[in-house]
C-alpha cells in the first residue's frame, strides 16, 4: 500500500547573504510512496560506484516527482541516487541512499 509519507525536497537557486556565503534552500512536497528494500545485486553493483543505496521509494504516478535531489522519511534525509519508470504503469521508484549528517 502506498501509505507511507515522504517529503520530496527540490534545491532551489543557490541565493547568497551579506558575506557571500552560498544558502541553499528547498522546496518541499509532500506525496504518498511505498518504501521497500534495495535488492542485493543493486547494491553491490552500486557500491563499485561509490554508492551505497539503503531504500526505494515507490510512487504510483511518475508526475509526482519532478527531479527532487532529497527525501524526508521518518526524519531521516535520503540522497535521491537513481530514478527507475515503469511505464505500463506510470510508476517511478527512487533508489536513495541514506545521507550523512554533518558534524
Amino acid at each position: 500500500m502506498y501509505d507511507s509519507v515522504i517529503t520530496l525536497k527540490k534545491q532551489n537557486s543557490p541565493t547568497f547573504d551579506q558575506y557571500g556565503n552560498e544558502i541553499i534552500t528547498y522546496t518541499d512536497r509532500v506525496v504518498f510512496a511505498m518504501p521497500r528494500g534495495v535488492y542485493n545485486a543493486e547494491f553491490y553493483n552500486a557500491a563499485q560506484a561509490g554508492l551505497h543505496p539503503s531504500i526505494t521509494f515507490e510512487l504510483t504516478n511518475r508526475a509526482d516527482y519532478d527531479g527532487e535531489v532529497l527525501v524526508e522519511y521518518l526524519g531521516e534525509l535520503y540522497n535521491v541516487i537513481r530514478t527507475d519508470w515503469t511505464a505500463q504503469r506510470d510508476k517511478i521508484s527512487l533508489v536513495c541512499e541514506r545521507r550523512v549528517h554533518n558534524g
